[in-house]
């Protein structure tokens, strides 16, 4: 099966759609708040994607997250998340919303608006030398997570995410420290936290914050075996300290985003920006703000000069140039495939999980019924709200 799969999104990456879109925190919000959210991401871009951490609505023990429901009424493409730094009781819960969702509303077109299933986010990070010392929070080690991603295969096979790609999400040292390499052979897809803001004593200015980006990219796309490389978190502040050489402002947002994220669309890569709307964090890394449909304003121009041909609101993925693969979702069904401020030590809120130790370096951030921060670059950190 998965051998088809890959045949199948090496030869329709190129006329399939790459999924964009921002990601989600499920911390205080409703089936209203994520509705608006995705409304407003559609008003100011044509990025009708979402990248959840969790599969648990906030403040219950195991109801479905509110956000599919959301989509589904917007029409917004889903990678879906489980929270995975928690033990095997914790993550029972993760698997029984998943479960629910797919009963509840497999019928309601959640197949095609599943681009994947992300079974977990910068936990190995958290666990390495690095997340330990900035305190980040419980994260978990690679066998685990790996026993993890087959429970969530044996659970949607013979549903209609049997075919959905499945893959795990970490930072770019996280993927390549060979302690961690039983994660590249379990999973279909390879989702990448990389924040060049956070990269000290690397010449992390903006001006060079491209190619600390692309450097990092390049070294997960080598390990990745040929399997399809996602951007699953990266962006800069608007506002907040500075981190070594990177400064936060509005101008220079502007400057990561025409940088990065319009080379993303050019590639037809997947990718889910860094966030739509975090004011109060510090730092801020909201892309817009006055979060109210179409009424929201973005903060910087947000158009590409050259738009590509990898339209967003089409149900599908595809992968970087080079690892050709990164979405359609599978080979018969031809269906798609495819918060946390970023601030470096206030990563994770997740109250269940244990911790063991791994060497890893990076940050990034969570989104799950717990909480997290999240920005990644090297030694980095970065806040969501799971």
């Amino acid at each position: 099966m998965r051998a088809s799969f890959y045949a199948l999104a090496g030869s329709a990456a190129s006329a399939m759609a790459a999924s964009r879109g921002f990601n989600y925190g499920s911390q205080g919000n409703t089936l209203d708040t994520f509705t608006t959210q995705f409304e407003s991401a559609q008003a100011i871009t044509d990025y009708a994607s979402a990248r959840l951490y969790t599969m648990i609505q906030d403040g219950t023990a195991n109801t479905v997250i509110s956000a599919i429901p959301a989509a589904i009424k917007t029409n917004t493409t889903l990678l879906l998340g489980l929270w995975a730094s928690e033990n095997q009781e914790a993550f029972n819960n993760e698997l029984s919303a998943l479960k629910t969702a797919i009963s509840q509303f497999g019928s309601q077109g959640l197949a095609d608006l599943t681009v994947g299933i992300s079974v977990g986010s910068e936990d190995l990070y958290r666990i390495s030398e690095t997340g330990i010392k900035q305190k980040s929070g419980y994260g978990q080690t690679a066998d685990v997570l790996v026993d993890y991603i087959g429970q969530v295969r044996e659970l949607v096979k013979d549903t209609v995410l049997a075919d959905v790609p499945i893959g795990h999400v970490d930072t770019w040292n996280a993927f390549t420290n060979t302690s961690n390499s039983a994660i590249l052979g379990a999973v279909d897809f390879l989702g990448l936290d990389e924040y060049p803001f956070y990269q000290d004593g690397e010449g992390n200015s903006i001006d060079n914050a491209s190619d600390l980006f692309w450097k990092a990219y390049d070294k997960v796309e080598a390990v990745a075996g040929g399997k399809p490389l996602w951007v699953t978190e990266t962006g800069w502040p608007v506002k907040g300290e500075a981190e070594d050489e990177a400064v936060p402002s509005v101008e220079n947002a502007a400057k990561f985003w025409q940088d990065i994220a319009c080379e993303l669309e050019a590639r037809c890569i997947n990718f889910w920006w860094y966030i739509l709307n975090d004011d109060g964090a510090s730092p801020s890394f909201s892309v817009a703000s006055g979060i109210d449909g179409a009424n929201t304003k973005a903060l910087y121009d947000l158009k590409c000069p050259s738009a590509s041909t990898c339209g967003a609101k089409s149900l599908s993925s595809s992968s970087s140039a080079s690892s050709s693969a990164a979405g359609s979702k599978t080979a018969s069904s031809g269906s798609a495939s495819s918060t946390g401020s970023a601030a470096q030590g206030a990563k994770i809120n997740a109250a269940n999980g244990t911790a063991s130790v791994e060497p890893v370096v990076y940050v990034t951030e969570v989104t799950t019924s717990y909480t997290t921060t999240c920005p990644a670059g090297q030694t980095s950190n970065s806040t969501p709200t799971i």
